[in-house]
């Protein structure tokens, strides 16, 4: 059942009024300064978060880190996602970030990639509640910027410590928790499961719980905040099949009929999403752009010697001249949902 309040319903974490409650989860690759800015100018996106960053690469500022990190006016309201296994440069990324004028931190305890693991961080704070909750409180008093928390359900299906640990990230005055409802063992295959992201979210006295996972349409977003009772929901793969999701969250909040955009405002999306990312990358855009290709290729209906082309332009003139021609032969073949083209580790999580 959506309820239609005739406005977008707003949520407080920590001194931000966030006008939506549907926000952007990091989507590592994808998720940059560009789509961030790209989805922004669609409308509806109340909050997005950077791809994680190593604490120690952040405070050395290298290149990778810096464009991590890089944002703009428009990408507002924002916050950066920082993780490590050692508590000092966790303090140290914080306080970088503070002195710079960010708005928010974000932890990451969920990141189920071996060499995120492997250091201590990611996923592996969950196995151990008193230690990573020294560690955030570490980071708490270090800065006056707001703190979250992203974490998973727990390490396996036996140590479901997420209820536990948000409870315990609440009384440290965490401003509010990302629950991925899966565990690391899961990965990102299997179900989410709704039923443990509840139980974290009656677990916490009044800190806002985001609930993660599989939310892809409208529909799911609305049922997911039923089903769980959390206060927002952070949306990854889901904004990448569909950027227009948090624009049709919006109107479908205000009691309004969410509409598909048309061919020509998807292809002006392709175009204006390469050129905003040429801003900040120049022409190495050009190779940054490619990955994006089967994506735009299958979503547009692009003609395969077209989706060729995009895997090997190499300027932004040829690139131009590609869109010109995507505009003159749409919809050529058949147009799907290209649900299989957002890649994630696969294979045993062990190796990952």
């Amino acid at each position: 059942m959506i309820e239609s309040s005739q406005t977008p319903q707003t949520i407080q974490i920590g001194p931000r009024r966030l006008t939506s409650r549907f926000f952007l989860a990091p989507l590592a690759g994808y998720t940059h300064l560009a789509f961030r800015v790209m989805l922004r100018r669609l409308g509806g996106l109340g909050l997005a978060t950077t791809d994680l960053v190593q604490g120690q690469m952040l405070i050395s500022e290298t290149r990778k880190s810096m464009e991590l990190v890089a944002t703009s006016p428009e990408d507002r309201p924002l916050t950066v996602q920082i993780f490590s296994g050692v508590t000092d440069q966790l303090v140290a990324a914080a306080k970088w970030l503070e002195d710079r004028d960010y708005e928010a931190i974000d932890i990451n305890m969920g990141c189920p990639m071996a060499k995120v693991n492997g250091s201590g961080g990611g996923a592996r704070l969950m196995c151990n509640t008193d230690g990573a909750t020294e560690m955030v409180g570490r980071v708490i008093d270090a800065v006056e910027l707001p703190v979250t928390v992203k974490m998973r359900l727990g390490w396996d299906r036996e140590n479901l410590t997420a209820p536990q640990l948000a409870a315990a990230l609440e009384n440290i005055g965490v401003a509010a928790v990302t629950v991925h409802g899966r565990t690391r063992e899961q990965g990102f295959g299997g179900s989410v499961n709704r039923d443990g992201i509840r139980q974290t979210v009656d677990a916490v006295s009044s800190m806002p719980i985001v609930a993660n996972g599989d939310v892809r349409t409208p529909e799911e977003a609305f049922s997911m905040i039923e089903e769980t009772g959390c206060a927002a929901v952070a949306i990854g793969r889901g904004a990448m099949l569909d950027p227009w999701i948090f624009r049709k969250l919006q109107d479908m909040e205000c009691g309004r009929t969410a509409t598909e955009p048309s061919a020509e405002e998807q292809i002006q999306f392709l175009s204006d999403h390469f050129h905003q990312m040429r801003e900040q990358h120049g022409d190495y855009s050009c190779m940054l752009f490619r990955k994006f290709a089967a994506w735009y290729g299958v979503r547009l209906g692009v003609p395969e010697d077209l989706e060729d082309r995009l895997r090997r332009f190499e300027s932004a003139t040829e690139f131009d001249e590609l869109v010109g021609q995507i505009r003159q032969r749409h919809g050529q073949r058949e147009c799907q949902i290209p649900t299989a083209l957002i890649r994630v580790p696969n294979g045993p999580v062990e190796h990952w």
